[in-house]
């Protein structure tokens, strides 16, 4: 009776142990990242270039060369790391694509010292796309530790996961399509109702598709969140601050309601303009600093910084409003 109840136990034990659900960080690394310390996220999205390719854009190395001159506190990637979503792609071909990444991207950022957070691009890991998906949750399984970061919960890596830092809480959530499945909102919720969320200074949803069309090519249902409305209210009811995304290949800062809509430009192939707005398109990459004692969303800093010139894009060169076929989005206005 001794030796079953005993081998019971070891099996249970063995479980906490490798089970990804128990095996998070420790106790120690969270209450360290529970902190108000003053936050500079680095901002970058849309990295790939055509199709297939293992090699990336002058303005996406000069950028992974800077990160110890920018001295960011962490970065986010909107996804569209590599140039998969194409059926004739091998898994030798998107083996290929990660592993160009993982050297040019990856391994630069990991000896940097800097915490890397992304969320999947639908020419990552578009759900259509079986063999993309595979081939993306290997690469990740397998570095999983280069990304430095402080998980809170991340048995679904490198799909959703929620992460801290300085005491922000940090969703990376499955956008990679129109659809954000019903059991990844179920998680989501469970993650911004426990009390780490709940005390943190300000929370942050990372995915890759936006809730509204901000570009002529993007202006059509598929490109976009499906029941827009219904995903900002989610937000909203989730008191959730800031939700970044890419995907358009523009920058835009927004406010709808309560939420910050932080629309992030590309580095990679394919910079495109805004809707009704004739000014050529441009490459950029971004920062959301958050003071150390937020008093309001106003005393966050978004900004952009153009690849090609190194200048901050000034708010006042951007349009006012931007008018798709699902909705109007307001430039920013953190004064208010």
């Amino acid at each position: 009776m001794k030796s079953n109840l005993l081998a019971l136990l070891c099996f249970f034990a063995l479980i906490i142990v490798t089970d990804p659900v128990f095996s998070q960080i420790s106790d120690k690394d969270i209450k360290k990242e529970q902190q108000n310390k003053s936050l500079k996220i680095l901002v970058i999205s849309d990295l790939n270039d055509i199709y297939g390719s293992t090699t990336y854009s002058q303005e996406v190395l000069d950028l992974v060369g800077s990160v110890s001159t920018l001295k960011p506190d962490l970065i986010l990637c909107g996804g569209d790391m590599v140039a998969g979503q194409k059926k004739t792609l091998t898994r030798e071909a998107i083996q290929a694509m990660w592993k160009g990444f993982d050297q040019a991207v990856l391994q630069p950022i990991k000896a940097s010292g800097v915490p890397f957070g992304f969320t999947m691009g639908n020419h990552d890991a578009s759900p259509n796309f079986v063999l993309d998906r595979e081939v993306s949750a290997s690469f990740w399984a397998n570095h999983k530790a280069d990304v430095n970061l402080t998980f809170i919960e991340s048995s679904h890596f490198p799909y959703y996961f929620s992460y801290l830092k300085n005491n922000v809480f940090i969703i990376s959530w499955d956008a990679s399509s129109s659809q954000i499945p019903a059991e990844v909102k179920s998680w989501m919720k469970d993650q911004l109702d426990s009390p780490l969320a709940k005390e943190a200074r300000f929370k942050i949803v990372l995915g890759h598709l936006p809730l509204y069309a901000l570009v002529e090519s993007k202006n059509k249902p598929g490109e976009v969140l499906e029941h827009t409305d219904e995903t900002l209210q989610f937000l909203k009811e989730n008191q959730v601050d800031l939700y970044l995304s890419g995907h358009q290949h523009v920058y835009y800062p927004a406010k709808k309601e309560s939420v910050i809509l932080y629309h992030s430009g590309c580095l990679g192939g394919g910079p495109r303009s805004l809707l009704g707005h004739q000014e050529a398109p441009y490459k950029s990459y971004g920062f959301i600093e958050i003071p150390k004692n937020i008093k309001n969303k106003g005393s966050v800093k978004v900004s952009a910084i153009r690849a090609d010139d190194k200048h901050e894009v000034k708010l006042e060169d951007l349009p006012a409003q931007v008018s798709g076929f699902n909705g109007s989005l307001n430039r920013i206005d953190l004064s208010k």
